[in-house]
């Protein structure tokens, strides 16, 4: 937890005629804020906090949470939550969305009278949050419930407990949905008959320039049409389109289409998408993207690698080279696999899906 207590001897800023109350500079106090009970991520339990060192009948707390973005909480018909006379205080910060899967939450500490902007999912908090308040906190959530250990790197299993994207789609973190065992890592898409709960990992480390080779030992091309297998980088802020290469398993919903493509985001960019087809029969296949400064080169080929730095036994299937204008620079990108269905549809035949990913290797770039 981060506390951001803000000493006195702050001067109010004078502002000409015209300026709206968000250039306000608020004097600051000997007071703090602090957050007594934070849910766990995934929880829909109230956030609750004290305020100490000012009059709760002076001041309000605002409270935001961020969720691929900033939102005000709990709505934006009601974003000032009220100081108990003891400086307690209790806010809803799960009233919409995905709201459950916020990674960060702050609350700020506003005289009465002023009023901080909406937050309606911007990437960057408004500076008039700071301006105006006379204290803070800051919590980051961890986001993932259950680690697992696999090909030497730990990643986070996605839980979710509304539809969340990509599709949108439920996510489980349950061992039934996501489990590694001889075989390697197993996502598998299933249902209790009402609800279907899809899978995807996330690696903990962001690896940046290099090599990323997936080896998958299911045959993919005989997937139900509306299921797709992303093996991709991805980072939650939004610039360099975030930062996402893909290799994508799936027909789109169209059954008799292309069941695989390569892509460097924006995919409706003309010759950022490459379509092409795994052919049937393949149990073991492994795909690569090498992700450089100047361009991503991607393949598929048939069989596994069988050392450090050895190319998968088998014949090529696919490669193809990007050099356009969206290659992304690196920053807080991760790894990730997951396994869900477009447009939310599921099979029409009501059959659960599993896919096994028998090795994940990165190899940075040498500099």
């Amino acid at each position: 937890m981060r506390a951001t207590m803000v000493a006195t001897a702050a001067v109010l800023c004078l502002l000409p005629v015209g300026c709206d109350q968000y250039s306000v500079q608020t004097p600051k106090t000997s007071g703090s804020v602090v957050f007594t009970s934070t849910p766990a991520y995934g929880s829909t339990a109230d956030l609750r906090g004290r305020v100490d060192g000012l009059a709760p009948d002076a001041y309000s707390v605002y409270v935001c949470i961020y969720v691929y973005g900033w939102w005000t909480k709990p709505t934006w018909d009601e974003p000032a939550t009220l100081i108990q006379p003891d400086g307690t205080w209790t806010c809803d910060i799960t009233t919409g969305g995905g709201d459950v899967t916020a990674t960060r939450i702050a609350a700020y500490v506003v005289p009465k009278g002023l009023t901080p902007p909406l937050m309606t999912g911007e990437a960057a908090m408004a500076p008039a949050y700071a301006h105006m308040a006379v204290a803070s906190v800051e919590v980051t959530r961890p986001p993932y419930r259950r680690i697992i250990d696999f090909c030497g790197y730990q990643w986070g299993v996605k839980a979710s407990a509304t539809p969340v994207g990509p599709g949108p789609n439920y996510f489980s973190d349950s061992d039934e949905n996501v489990w590694v065992d001889g075989a390697g890592l197993h996502l598998k898409i299933t249902t209790d008959g009402a609800v279907w709960q899809c899978a995807e990992v996330v690696c903990t480390q962001s690896l940046g320039y290099g090599r990323y080779t997936f080896t998958i030992g299911t045959d993919v091309s005989q997937m139900n049409e509306w299921a797709v297998l992303g093996l991709f980088t991805w980072d939650d802020a939004e610039e360099a389109n975030h930062r996402e290469i893909d290799i994508e398993c799936s027909r789109w919903g169209i059954a008799g289409d292309q069941n695989a493509q390569f892509v460097v985001q924006p995919f409706n960019t003309p010759g950022n998408r490459h379509r092409f087809d795994l052919p049937a029969g393949l149990v073991t296949t492994t795909h690569s993207f090498d992700w450089r400064p100047d361009g991503v080169t991607f393949a598929s080929v048939e069989g596994q690698p069988v050392g450090a730095g050895a190319a998968a036994t088998g014949d090529a299937i696919e490669q193809w080279t990007y050099t356009g204008e969206d290659i992304p620079p690196p920053g807080n990108e991760n790894p990730r696999i997951n396994l869900w269905f477009y447009e939310s549809t599921p099979p029409g035949d009501g059959r659960e899906i599993e896919v096994v990913v028998k090795q994940f290797r990165f190899e940075p770039s040498v500099r």
